[in-house]
């Protein structure tokens, strides 16, 4: 395994916002992301459970990610109206 040169956390940031928004958009979900040193945390809520794997599993594409950290719930079930 060949380590490159390390990717500051505030441009990692950007590229994760920017692929949560690509991943959650218009679906209910709040993530919020933090890094530090390449560790990202993942907070918030996810509007359906199917919604963490893919999200985490693009975490992993993001160059310079050493690992995700998964503190991310999901929305209870919106009760309707009778």
């Amino acid at each position: 395994m060949v380590l490159g040169k390390p990717v500051p956390d505030k441009t990692l940031l950007r590229s994760v916002t920017q692929k949560i928004s690509q991943r959650s958009g218009g679906s209910g979900s709040k993530v919020v992301a933090s890094v530090n040193g390449g560790v990202v945390t993942l907070t918030g809520v996810l509007g359906q459970e199917y919604q963490r794997r893919p999200l985490l599993s693009s975490m992993s594409g993001i160059s310079g990610v050493r690992r995700t950290v998964d503190q991310m719930t999901v929305a209870p079930p919106k009760k309707r109206e009778q």
